[in-house]
């Protein structure tokens, strides 16, 4: 067993290590390019650019590794970040000198790392989420190409230079990018920028072994040593108070943002390769702890790098591979110094040329093509054109800007009505009388239900005022429902009670459903609106429950039509007068009277009780009786409410049965019961037309009943 584990364990981080050798070797040209970009670009020694950016991925290795918050992730110095630091440079140069620049480049990393381990607290990365893809492809496309920029006019021909050596550097990079494209295609298996640098550096020394005097500032040169002392007395003569503090913050703000977008990217390719889950919050922290590291001691920032990425878990890299490629870029860092000598610029110029025609998306030229995005390619090009003219940290905050025009578009386009119905295709649970059926079938366009759905704010408020202006004529009575709203702001609350303010002067009553606790009003529904205007304490009715405003909806019709005089049965309804007693005659009915009980409850009385045995009828002569379906000790939905006139208990009455609900009386309730023993026991004196006749009428029920059933579940099946 024991020697099993061992040698279970013995393979797991014989995989790390060879997925952590292979994710370094991709991750070390890019990197290394990268770091010399953004060094040479203030007037600093390539070398010194080099070394900055192989400490800053030993960090970034070490803090996102040791954390496993995504697995196999392979993190360096990137393209976002170098490009932005490079943009940031350009502006600095007139003003500071290289040692104050480098400075402000680590403060701005400090600062970074700082906002990321805000953002990871916070949940950031959902939110990062958010931002459309075409927003995120058009950044990094914008990026791609500012790398291959900034590589055009170190390749030009030195002026200087009048033989064919001038062309040295031009001719090395462009073998540099074939090889890397050729050994992609041909020998996939192989880390194809790895091998066409190599190409490279065989070709230049190749080259200039006939050089007398060969140009030493196409190479490297000797990495640097590692020495604290020199890291921290960058900061001597320093004054802190005169660096510009406010560019300091908003391009951490802006290469925060960048980051963040590129590491939770890369963060997916690698779940895709090892079937994990990333865990963003750990992730972004870690990465913040070692940008402020980065950042104390000068390296170069960056972030999750997809090519290295691949190559580590194809290899079958896992939890500890991150942690083994920095082992491995450190002991280059200290040991392989020299290894600088070898290595041209036009090589590396090359590798940057590749990453950045990657990083170009022309997918977005096809999205014009195609009238439902459109929209997104004009976004995508704007980013673009914005990030080359402007700078990236200004694209970063125009990006951020369309994106919310985009969810604000989206969110504008999308219907708030989820559906429509009046109350004959949705009606109550209520059992009415045949006239009063009849009088609701005749106006069933007097009062709707509308379902809304989806976030009522600023941005839609317009949409839903003309929506239901729209449909105010000819209306008594409006439902709005509310269950499926997401959220409302104070524009929406303004909005709707301006709404029920015009439809009351229009003679509609709008009423409100379900505005449960989600959107913030707790268990105060009716003096939400009080927040607004202090006098709007009460702007309508507002219902917990559907069934509740349908009947009141039901209710305000029929009040209509009776013209203000009480519709409701006062009286009690007669025996003979119950939908039972139709087509019975009357000695029939006196009959059925004779063997029926009177019973009376209270209001809120329990008539029947779930799980009790029933095979009884119940004919309602004065008050309610509700059908109840608890899920909770107070918490119930309304199947049925039964009037005057009508009676329940149906199914139990032909199979005797265990209640499945429970019926409550509304208000003070008068009911006749009619036992099935005891109409059995008085089968001997009933004619066999009473029978059928009695039959007939709990069929007729019945039917109903199924037929509105039926009507549910089509109504339900179309949501």
């Amino acid at each position: 067993m024991k020697k099993k584990f061992i040698k279970k364990n013995f393979k797991k981080f014989s995989l790390d290590f060879f997925g952590g050798l292979s994710g370094a070797i991709a991750a070390l040209p890019q990197t290394i390019g990268l770091s010399v970009l953004l060094f040479t670009s203030f007037g600093m020694d390539a070398s010194v650019g080099a070394m900055a950016g192989l400490i800053g991925a030993v960090i970034l290795l070490f803090s996102s590794g040791l954390t496993g918050a995504t697995i196999g992730m392979i993190s360096a110095p990137n393209g976002p970040v170098t490009i932005l630091l490079s943009g940031l440079v350009v502006k600095l140069i007139p003003n500071y000198s290289s040692n104050e620049i480098l400075i402000i480049l680590s403060s701005v990393l400090f600062f970074t790392g700082i906002f990321q381990i805000i953002f990871g607290l916070l949940k950031g990365g959902e939110l990062i989420k958010l931002i459309p893809y075409p927003v995120v492809a058009s950044m990094i496309t914008a990026i791609g190409i500012l790398m291959i920029k900034s590589q055009v006019n170190q390749l030009l021909p030195s002026q200087s230079i009048n033989n064919w050596y001038k062309f040295i550097p031009i001719f090395i990079a462009t073998l540099t990018l074939g090889s890397i494209f050729l050994f992609k295609k041909l020998l996939p298996k192989f880390p194809s920028i790895l091998m066409g640098l190599l190409m490279g550096i065989i070709i230049y020394i190749s080259l200039t072994l006939s050089i007398d005097n060969s140009n030493p500032k196409w190479v490297i040169g000797a990495l640097p040593s590692l020495e604290f002392t020199t890291i921290f007395n960058r900061f001597d003569h320093i004054d802190f108070i005169t660096l510009p503090w406010q560019l300091i913050l908003t391009s951490a703000l802006a290469l925060t943002v960048l980051v963040m977008i590129d590491c939770l990217l890369t963060a997916l390719v690698a779940d895709a390769q090892t079937s994990r889950r990333h865990n963003a919050k750990n992730e972004l922290v870690a990465q913040g702890i070692a940008q402020m590291m980065i950042g104390v001691v000068g390296g170069v920032g960056g972030g999750g790098t997809k090519g290295s990425t691949l190559a580590n878990t194809m290899a079958g890299g896992r939890r500890w591979s991150p942690v083994f490629a920095a082992v491995f870029i450190l002991s280059m860092a200290l040991f392989g110094r020299g290894i600088g000598r070898f290595i041209p610029l036009s090589a590396l110029s090359g590798v940057i040329i590749y990453i950045g025609l990657n990083m170009i998306n022309l997918n977005i030229l096809l999205w014009l093509k195609k009238k439902y995005t459109r929209i997104d390619a004009i976004i995508a090009l704007l980013v673009i054109a914005s990030t080359i003219i402007l700078g990236v940290t200004q694209a970063v905050a125009l990006g951020l800007v369309f994106a919310v025009i985009t969810f604000i578009r989206r969110g504008i386009k999308r219907s708030l009505i989820r559906r429509e119905a009046d109350i004959v295709d949705y009606p109550s649970p209520r059992k009415r009388s045949e006239k009063h059926r009849k009088i609701l079938e005749d106006h069933r366009n007097k009062a709707i239900l509308i379902e809304l759905q989806g976030d009522l704010y600023f941005a839609t408020t317009d949409q839903l005022y003309q929506s239901i202006m729209e449909r105010l004529e000819g209306r008594l009575v409006i439902i709005l429902h509310f269950r499926r709203v997401l959220s409302i702001d104070m524009s929406g609350m303004v909005q709707l009670m301006q709404l029920v303010n015009i439809a009351k002067k229009n003679g509609t009553k709008i009423v409100f459903a379900h505005l449960h606790r989600r959107l913030g009003y707790g268990n105060k529904r009716k003096n939400a609106f009080s927040l607004i205007e202090s006098k709007k304490k009460s702007i309508t009715k507002i219902f917990k429950s559907t069934a509740r405003a349908l009947e009141y909806a039901e209710d305000f019709v029929l009040k209509n039509e009776y013209k203000n005089k009480e519709y409701r049965v006062a009286d009690p309804v007669a025996f003979e007068k119950n939908d039972l007693c139709k087509g019975i005659d009357k000695a029939g009915i006196g009959l059925l009277k004779k063997i029926s009980k009177v019973n009376t409850y209270k209001n809120k009385e329990v008539v029947l009780v779930k799980g009790e045995k029933s095979s009884s009828l119940y004919l309602v002569s004065h008050g309610f009786v509700e059908q109840r379906l608890y899920n909770g000790p107070i918490s119930y939905k309304v199947l049925a409410k039964y009037s005057p006139g009508t009676f329940f208990g149906k199914l139990a009455f032909f199979a005797p049965r265990s209640l499945t609900t429970t019926f409550i009386a509304v208000g003070n309730t008068t009911l006749y019961k009619i036992r099935r023993v005891d109409l059995e026991n008085n089968s001997m004196q009933m004619e066999s037309s009473l029978v059928t006749n009695y039959l007939f009428a709990i069929g007729r029920e019945l039917s109903k009943e199924s037929s509105r059933f039926i009507s549910e579940i089509q109504r339900l099946e179309a949501l």
